[in-house]
């Protein structure tokens, strides 16, 4: 459950660095990449096998 809860703060984090814009051009760039990472873990946590074995 911690790594599910980890990973959805990862994504909403990562939401809201891609949507900053008075920083540069690399910094929503490294948001969305963590947006996406935030959301592949997510799915990935919730659809596996093990997490419903707990």
């Amino acid at each position: 459950m911690t790594n599910l809860i980890a990973s959805g703060f990862l994504f909403v984090g990562g939401a809201i660095i891609m949507n900053v814009s008075q920083f540069g051009k690399i910094v929503p760039i490294m948001g969305g990449v963590c947006a996406l990472l935030g959301v592949g873990l997510l799915l990935y946590h919730l659809f596996a096998e093990k997490s419903w074995e707990k």
